[in-house]
């Protein structure tokens, strides 16, 4: 709704500048409360491992943001791409076999953090993540509303994340991660597709908060189950590999969701993406997130029961 306004009123440029003051927040409360404990064995720094992560990763994340505007064309955006990947393939290698790796790629071996950060959880998180960039475009684009107004309505789906939160840790509790991220899930990805029902003559605000509310819940629950088996020694590392995908799953989101829509325009030979356009595209998001969901069903039923209480006895 901020952003709504702030680019109605000044300019979108100036929504950059909302991240500094919380930025700032963020860096106190972390100085205030998080404990600065670290290995007192002090190891060289894996600079081959800095060098080839960050690298590879730069180089992809360009690749990907490069989907969402197929006028700069094709090869360029292939080859960031395809480079990222070999340079990620090479960081891989090297992280594998180093005495003193940057990252421990050994937490990918514990099942529930796989899963919920690299496998279903990456796929899931890119379904999610398209629907905040394809909302406010639904909104203006497709229905002609003003930024401020497409806010308004996207706050009602974020409204449903804060919603959700005082009711997932006793849900959990009762049903457990397995039963939860499938249900859940199929229910946030049904709700995505639902998004491309709508029209302007019918009422949004109730779907923005069903979105939202199932959202919430599977990013809760995604980000517990990931670390609910992880040791001590492997946690710095998981923490960073879980925040790189997510990013990279962020982008992706936007990326894919871009090209499907534009794909779809395209393919009708029109200048301006249409509402049957983005149908299309909220579908295609949706179904992969369904597909995603049911992927948690190999999960054992007494995943992460440790964290959430859940007992199978029940």
């Amino acid at each position: 709704m901020l952003g709504g306004f702030i680019t109605t009123y000044l300019s979108w440029h100036w929504n950059f500048f909302i991240n500094a003051p919380l930025g700032l927040a963020g860096l106190a409360l972390v100085a205030r409360f998080v404990p600065g404990d670290r290995d007192s064995e002090a190891k060289p720094f894996d600079w081959p491992g800095f060098f080839l992560t960050s690298l590879g990763l730069a180089v992809m994340l360009y690749g990907l943001e490069r989907l969402a505007h197929p006028e700069n064309g094709l090869l360029p955006t292939v080859g960031s791409i395809g480079i990222g990947i070999m340079i990620g393939w090479l960081a891989v290698r090297h992280l594998l076999q180093a005495r003193h790796p940057l990252l421990d790629l050994s937490a990918f071996k514990v099942l529930t953090f796989a899963i919920s950060t690299l496998a279903a959880g990456t796929v899931f998180r890119v379904a999610i993540n398209a629907t905040p960039f394809l909302l406010p475009l639904l909104f203006q684009v497709g229905f002609g509303l003003s930024p401020v107004d497409a806010g308004l309505l996207v706050l009602a789906y974020f409204l449903g994340n804060l919603g959700m939160k005082t009711v997932t840790t006793p849900t959990l509790r009762r049903f457990g991660f397995r039963t939860v991220m499938v249900v859940n899930g199929s229910i946030a990805s049904l709700a995505i597709m639902a998004c491309g029902a709508i029209s302007p003559q019918t009422s949004q605000v109730a779907l923005m908060l069903v979105a939202g509310l199932t959202r919430s819940m599977q990013f809760t629950a995604l980000n517990t189950l990931a670390f609910a088996d992880i040791g001590a020694p492997q946690r710095s590392s998981a923490a960073t590999l879980s925040s790189m995908l997510q990013q990279i799953s962020m982008l992706f989101g936007v990326a894919i969701a871009a090209a499907i829509l534009n794909l779809s325009q395209i393919f009708r030979g029109e200048a301006l993406p249409d509402l049957v356009d983005f149908r299309i595209t909220f579908v295609a998001i949706g179904l992969l997130g369904l597909a995603a969901a049911m992927r948690f069903l190999v999960l054992p039923a007494n995943a992460g029961a440790e964290v959430s209480g859940h007992s199978t006895n029940n």
